[in-house]
């Protein structure tokens, strides 16, 4: 291997590992939140399976991504929207949930929702579709 491959190499890594010490999101945080999100998606996607079957989950996934995008303390800064499903202060109430912090209690949240106002989350899909909120 020649001088030039070498120091370029040794330059590179030091400018990549620059950039992830100095990043507004760590490598360590960056991991431990795609962990999470494992592990909330695999609740849910569990939670789809038991109650309408593996069909429905591609869209109920569809839908938190495009709510939220799967980040359970989303806000939105023109409403009271909040969470994965991006309730407002009064959906909470309309499915017997209360406005949490706790994402594995949102997606129980959400399932009922779905389930009370379009029955399957390809319906609740087909209305965002439709209107752009669900």
């Amino acid at each position: 291997m020649n001088t030039k491959l070498i120091w370029v190499l040794i330059i590179s890594i030091w400018i990549i590992g620059l950039a992830i010490l100095f990043s507004p999101i760590s490598y360590v945080s960056y991991i431990a939140n795609a962990q999470e999100q494992l592990h909330i998606k695999t609740y849910a996607f569990d939670a789809i399976l038991n109650k309408w079957g593996d069909k429905q989950w591609s869209y109920f996934s569809d839908l938190i991504y495009r709510e939220s995008g799967w980040i359970p303390d989303r806000k939105n800064p023109n409403s009271s929207a909040y969470g994965l499903a991006q309730f407002l202060n009064g959906t909470w109430k309309t499915v017997g949930c209360e406005k949490t912090e706790d994402e594995y209690k949102q997606i129980d949240c959400a399932i009922k929702y779905i389930e009370l106002r379009y029955t399957t989350p390809k319906k609740a899909i087909e209305f965002h579709n439709k209107n752009n909120y669900y």
